[in-house]
């Protein structure tokens, strides 16, 4: 029968895992954000309809497979670190934990807001502005360095 030490070091390495999966879920969510507004701005520019529904097949499977792939990883091992909390630290209870939340609400939004106006792009209707995308970029942007300043100048 194995010790106490041996069972917390079991629990340590797999809460080592499990936050390293959380880290590789945000930095695949994140990045596809940033990437697909990016390059979504650019595509709005497109002259021809048919240049921009091949553009939104593009986008509309890198938007599925990687940002929504990346979304499933940070949730789920997110709501996981909360619930389990191996390391005894009241995450709910914690102010860069509010900021982190908050960020991520952020992203849910920009989302949400990024999705719809990837469905216009298919359409011979008005296209959504460049600009739209440009202050998407932008807001992904700031929400992780929300989650960044919370997690390296917040945390104590």
């Amino acid at each position: 029968m194995r010790g106490l030490g041996g069972l917390l070091a079991e629990v340590s390495a797999g809460y080592g895992w499990l936050k390293w999966v959380h880290v590789l879920g945000v930095v695949i969510y994140v990045g596809g954000l940033m990437a697909l507004t990016r390059l979504l701005g650019h595509a709005v520019r497109f002259e021809d309809a048919r240049s921009r529904a091949d553009a939104y097949r593009i986008f509309q499977r890198m938007h599925k497979f990687a940002n929504l792939i990346g979304l499933v990883l940070l949730l789920v091992t997110g709501i996981w670190l909360i619930v389990w909390d191996p390391a005894g630290k009241s995450y709910l209870k914690q102010g860069y934990f509010h900021m982190k939340l908050t960020a991520i609400v952020i992203l849910a939004g920009c989302d949400i807001a990024f999705t719809r106006k990837l469905m216009r792009l298919r359409g011979e209707g008005p296209q959504p502005p460049a600009a739209f995308f440009r202050i998407m970029h932008g807001v992904v942007g700031l929400a992780l360095l929300i989650v960044l300043a919370a997690l390296f100048l917040v945390r104590k």
